[in-house]
């Protein structure tokens, strides 16, 4: 990790990384268009003053510590950024930690490109070996009682460690002491309490701050946990998340050989990760047939048990008599964000602003969505464990059915695979779709000429000599 140059990257690593890394910038840029967003941005002003690194959606000048926290916040807020293997964000805590450490020392960006990767790849390698589920004597599913994302704490560490120039020695400190910066698991408390809040399932800029914070005390030789990641049965970190066991043999397999940033998948809409296959597959259903919203009678969606049959996704899904009408409540509604896709609204911020969220129109189509459960899904990820293969990807083993019931007949569609995953070279988002993403996420926020100097300067990363004549760009 410590060894890792830029030139032992592949070329196809360099630009996945650079379509993450104007992805994270737009979903922060995006999130900065609702009225929750600026609240998070006006907190960079609460820090104090500062010079050396840079809030973007405002251009406010700042410490590296608080760009870190409000640029990955945001990055995070409206739900439309990165996620692994159907669950997991990463997202700006890799990218913003090695950004604001690189404007701190002038970093080149070689550097950032090399950093965000190596701190993704910390957080792939965790995620891909413990799991959250098994198979009881019943021959049904049993699952963790508990869920997190702090361990997003050390992949920032490592991102902005790697930044920072530091040895072997340090980045094992850098990570420990991050370790001890992880926040509880508090995912399902979130998705049970009632209403939902603006603090989301957790805190990702809190994380990209703590391990920022982590590596700069590395680097004064302040000392952490050097066993952080080892094996100590009950005691160990994966227990901490309430997995229900994890895979030490493959965390290191093939490391430098295979890349995890080259799975990641992108989100194409403001919502939760397990909507995108369904919101895809009803635009293709109503381009392909030439069908409008009032056309459509009734729509049946089957999806994942776990959205089906929770608590959490029930209590937005009658739109219409939801009494929080707000950002964070509509990523989590299935009926409300079909209905945008229905009626083209532009994805990003527009389908989380306060006119698009009471519009009656879109609550009227939400009366005709119906979900239930796909039986699939449940058969899949059996079979998927008892295959023996990598314990974290069992939540991408999906299955969806689509029927639409229009005046002008019955239309059904089926698929099992997550619409915007990177591996997927039939359902990935090419490089003009996110690049159109990008545009569309800071259409309120930057100027056309700004986004086109952005969107240049990401893809020359490359050839900077300095990041920050990427981020001086937004001053």
């Amino acid at each position: 990790m410590c060894s890792t140059r830029f030139e032992d990257l592949p070329e196809q690593v360099v630009e996945q990384t650079k379509d993450y890394i104007l992805d994270c910038i737009g979903t922060t840029m995006g999130s900065y268009a609702v009225p929750e967003g600026k609240v998070i941005a006006s907190l960079g002003e609460e820090f104090g003053e500062g010079s050396e690194a840079t809030i973007l959606p405002t251009g406010q000048a700042s410490s590296a510590a608080a760009a870190a926290y409000v640029n990955a916040k945001l990055c995070n807020f409206i739900d439309n950024e990165e996620t692994l293997f159907n669950h997991h964000h990463i997202g700006g805590t890799t990218v913003f930690p090695a950004l604001h450490a690189g404007e701190r020392t002038n970093a080149t960006g070689r550097d950032l490109l090399t950093a965000t990767v190596l701190g993704y790849e910390f957080t792939y390698r965790f995620c891909l070996n413990y799991n959250k589920m098994r198979i009881n004597p019943e021959g049904s599913l049993d699952f963790a009682q508990s869920s997190g994302l702090g361990f997003n704490s050390i992949s920032a560490a490592v991102a902005a460690g790697k930044v920072f120039g530091l040895d072997v020695n340090q980045m094992r400190n850098s990570m420990g002491i991050a370790g001890y910066y992880i926040t509880i698991p508090i995912i399902y408390k979130f998705h049970f309490t009632t209403p939902f809040n603006m603090m989301k399932y957790q805190d990702m800029g809190w994380f990209a701050m703590s391990g920022l914070m982590a590596a700069l005390f590395a680097r004064k030789g302040y000392t952490g946990d050097l066993e952080i990641l080892d094996d100590y049965g009950d005691n160990s970190l994966w227990k901490v998340f309430g997995m229900l066991e994890f895979d030490f043999d493959r965390m290191t397999r093939n490391l430098g050989q295979t890349w995890g940033i080259m799975e990641m998948g992108l989100k194409a809409y403001p919502c939760c990760r397990w909507y995108h296959t369904p919101i895809y597959m009803l635009r293709q259903l109503m381009d392909t047939n030439g069908l409008e919203p009032d056309d459509i009678r009734e729509v049946v969606v089957g999806v994942h048990p776990l959205v089906a049959s929770s608590e959490a996704y029930r209590r937005v899904g009658n739109w219409s008599a939801t009494e929080t009408k707000d950002a964070v409540s509509s990523q989590f509604s299935l009926q409300y964000n079909l209905a945008c896709a229905a009626h083209g609204v532009p994805p990003g911020p527009q389908w989380q602003l306060p006119e698009t969220l009471n519009n009656p129109r879109l609550a009227a189509f939400c009366d005709k969505v119906k979900v239930v459960v796909d039986e699939r899904c449940e058969q899949k990820m059996v079979a998927y464990i008892l295959s023996g293969q990598e314990l974290g990807k069992v939540l991408t083993q999906v299955n969806y059915t689509l029927i639409l019931r229009t005046r002008h007949g019955e239309y059904k569609d089926t698929a099992d695979y997550i619409y915007g995953d990177s591996n997927d070279a039939l359902h990935r988002l090419d490089r003009p779709t996110i690049i159109d993403k990008f545009r569309q996420n800071c259409s309120t926020v930057a100027s056309i000429s700004t986004i086109d100097s952005v969107i240049d300067a990401v893809y020359n990363l490359d050839s900077l000599d300095s990041v920050r004549q990427l981020s001086g760009l937004f001053r």
